[in-house]
């Protein structure tokens, strides 16, 4: 995947697991509570690590040499 596709696909699960994250909060469903929402929420969050460990060696790709500041000890 390039750069942009990444970003796109992670834009896309981000919004999905916060749009879901908003509903449980506005029905105070308790995060012990496993609904069917609570699975698509588990599934976007696993999207959302994978795609963000792929962002991170696309960027090292894009921006060779010591460029990081804030994740460099991540």
């Amino acid at each position: 995947m390039t750069l942009e596709q990444t970003l796109t696909e992670l834009a896309e699960y981000v919004r999905e697991e916060l749009s879901i994250v908003r509903k449980r909060g506005e029905e105070k469903t308790t995060p012990r509570e496993h609904g069917n929402d609570f699975h698509e929420m588990q599934q976007a969050a696993d999207k959302v690590d994978h795609l963000a460990h792929s962002l991170r060696k696309l960027h090292d790709q894009e921006f060779s040499g010591a460029w990081r500041r804030q994740s460099a000890q991540e």
